[in-house]
């Protein structure tokens, strides 16, 4: 068999493979391999090994099967791969670790140095806890000091439910999770005060918040028994705020004045609407660190700002007084089935109002059982047309103008055109010779409007806006109307009407103020509930109060109370149920046809009656309202006795000398003629 050439462009190639094999073996056509030798290793000649030119470039083009291997006629190759240059590696880490290590540097400054402050403020902001600090409401009390309404220290309980339910273990797992510490805290609180158990497990393990609430309105001194029992049982993660209860130790007492309070303590009727900025006083905080479980840590930093209690007021209602009256009205408005009543009490000399009821009301700890149009106070609100009682306030404006006197003598005839029809007299008479004081005794609306057609209308207006009618009185109460007063160059008949009572509006409370600067020498006193005012130490709070105002002459005062004392003196019915024992009094019934919203037509009628005491020095006035009483249509008969009990009980309360009972009292109107 001849010998396998290899083609002359591949001998070196060849001849380098040979060369590089880790043992040279002969050519194939070589017949028979030389024999072994039996002992040691065959000797190599390393000098042409090492004489032997390598081409490392062709072995790493040599081709590679798939498998990787290199094949040469037969011969298996072994691939030799070469490494990288160690420098060029090392320069390349060194690169890389240099921009790390200047990514962290730059890093590390912002923190460091530019952002520093920020950061620590953040991270002084999550481990701080603020919680506010609320002042105590201020207390409303009557003149006598008994509370009307107080603050009791209560709290609402609140919780952190990532601390009320840590307790997750493998045997509560899934929505069960913290359900065992949770169910304890909730026993523990369940123990002390009437929660719902099952919700407030619920609400305990809440995995959403941080921040949930319990119960709300808890006395202070049962959530320090259910934070010790807590405490004691290792149980976190209930925490408490300052939310102090409202309370109204005498109910439905002057509720009408005082008002009420919502859940969130704000003012949202009577005194404690309209002075609720400063009832309430202003709220504080305490800032301190605190553990991430939210504990206060006990060398951390901490901050109190205080809080300021809001002022005490001290009202000029009289408790006692007021109670009294409150029972009498709601007895009258069951005799007579009246829709509502109203009644003032005020000292004529200071314009204090000593007792305002009225019924229906309401109790301030209980507003919501009530009807919401019994939540106002109807003696500031309610405008009605007061009948009768105005002729007080007319009377007063003729005879300070001088367009007429007491002894001034008309002819009052049965009937009198005005407008397009006729006014008559509650009681039907033929012609009558009256005096003006007889006419005032006898209510007689013809001869009121005779004797105000004698004035012009822009004189009238002027003295009955001087007495406070068609603008409010200024009370410090909320929710006042100012009724209505027609301008000057009101109509004819209108001026006939607000005469003797119609054709205007009024309230109960602006009616008697203005009475009783008629009566009490002539001077106008802005009517007040508050008598003084203090912050929580005691310290002295100023009120702003109008000045008093001279609104008529103190010689009309006289003969207007002398004309009064007729209206209670002159028959025997009004003796009866208008006179006071012991006190010589003056005051007037009133009688008015009552506007009915619901029809947009008079239907039914406003009874009223004002009086005072003493006579020649008067010191109380009381005035009460009756709207649409079903039973009686006089105020003789309906407001009177009313009035006469109260002012009964009032006088003597504030140590009021009676007057000495002599034939002087009887002679004294013999001598004043009604008639002529």
């Amino acid at each position: 068999m001849g010998e396998r050439r290899q083609h002359p462009s591949k001998r070196n190639a060849s001849t380098t493979a040979r060369t590089s094999s880790r043992q040279l073996r002969t050519p194939r056509t070589t017949p028979a391999a030389a024999p072994r030798p039996t002992t040691g290793r065959p000797k190599i000649n390393t000098t042409k090994i090492n004489k032997t030119k390598i081409n490392k470039t062709k072995i790493t083009k040599a081709k590679i099967t798939k498998t990787g291997k290199a094949r040469r006629h037969g011969v298996r190759k072994t691939l030799i791969v070469p490494l990288g240059s160690g420098t060029r590696r090392v320069r390349i880490i060194g690169i890389a670790m240099a921009i790390a290590i200047s990514l962290c540097a730059g890093r590390l400054l912002q923190l460091q140095g530019f952002d520093s402050a920020a950061y620590g403020a953040i991270a002084t902001a999550s481990l701080t806890t603020t919680t506010p600090l609320l002042p105590a409401r201020g207390e409303i009390t009557g003149r006598d000091g008994t509370v009307l309404a107080g603050t009791q220290p209560a709290v609402d309980i609140t919780a952190d439910p990532t601390l009320t339910s840590q307790d997750c273990s493998e045997t509560y797992v899934g929505d069960l999770c913290g359900l065992a510490q949770a169910t304890k805290i909730t026993q523990v609180i369940a123990s002390h005060i009437k929660i719902d158990q099952p919700k407030t497990i619920a609400t305990l393990m809440r995995h959403d918040t941080h921040f949930v609430y319990v119960a709300k309105k808890v006395p202070a001194d049962v959530y320090t028994d259910i934070a010790n029992q807590l405490d004691s049982d290792n149980l976190p993660g209930i925490y408490r705020e300052n939310d102090p209860i409202r309370t109204y130790p005498n109910g439905p007492i002057a509720s009408n004045i005082v008002g009420f309070v919502n859940g969130e303590n704000e003012g949202r009727a009577g005194l404690e609407y309209s002075l609720n900025s400063s009832l309430a006083g202003v709220e504080g905080k305490e800032s301190y660190e605190s553990a991430p479980n939210g504990s206060k840590i006990p060398l951390g930093d901490s901050s109190i700002t205080p809080a300021k209690n809001g002022t005490n007021y001290q009202l000029t209602i009289d408790p006692e007084l007021q109670w009294m009256m409150q029972r009498r009205i709601d007895s009258q408005r069951a005799r007579t089935g009246a829709d509502w009543i109203t009644a003032i009490t005020m000292d004529v000399t200071t314009g204090e109002v000593l007792a305002m009821a009225q019924t229906p009301g309401y109790d301030s700890s209980d507003p919501g059982a009530s009807k919401p149009s019994n939540l106002g106070d109807r003696a500031v609100s309610q405008a009605y047309e007061p009948g009768s009682v105005e002729k007080v306030l007319t009377s007063a404006a003729l005879i300070d103008s001088g367009a007429a006197n007491p002894e001034t003598k008309v002819v009052v005839p049965p009937t009198i055109a005005s407008g397009d029809g006729r006014i008559k007299d509650a009681e039907g008479h033929g012609t009558v010779h009256y005096t003006m004081r007889g006419i005032i005794a006898n209510s007689s609306n013809i001869g009121t409007l005779m004797l105000t057609r004698q004035m012009d209308k822009t004189t009238l207006r002027n003295y009955l806006s001087s007495f406070g009618l068609g603008r409010t009185t200024g009370v410090e109460l909320p929710g006042e109307s100012a009724g209505s007063l027609p301008t000057a160059d009101m109509k004819d008949y209108t001026r006939d009407q607000i005469a003797f009572g119609q054709g205007l509006s009024v309230t109960t409370l602006q009616e008697a103020t203005a009475i009783s600067a008629i009566v009490n020498g002539g001077i106008y006193h802005t009517p007040t509930v508050i008598k003084s005012a203090s912050t929580a130490d005691g310290t002295a709070v100023p009120i702003d109060r109008p000045a008093p105002r001279r609104v008529i002459s103190a010689k009309t005062s006289a003969e207007v109370r002398d004309m009064m004392e007729a209206v209670v003196t002159h028959t025997a019915v009004s003796q009866k149920y208008l006179m006071l024992s012991h006190y010589r009094s003056g005051g007037k019934t009133g009688t008015a046809q009552r506007y009915d919203p619901k029809c947009g037509c008079y239907r039914g009628y406003v009874t009223s009656f004002v009086g005072f005491a003493p006579l020649d020095n008067p010191r109380l006035l009381t005035y009460v309202v009756v709207n649409n009483p079903k039973r009686g249509d006089s105020g003789t008969g309906t407001a009177g006795p009313v009035y006469r009990d109260i002012m009964q009980y009032a006088l003597p309360r504030y140590g009021i000398v009676p007057d000495q009972k002599n034939k002087a009292w009887g002679a004294r109107q013999m001598d004043r003629p009604l008639t002529w």
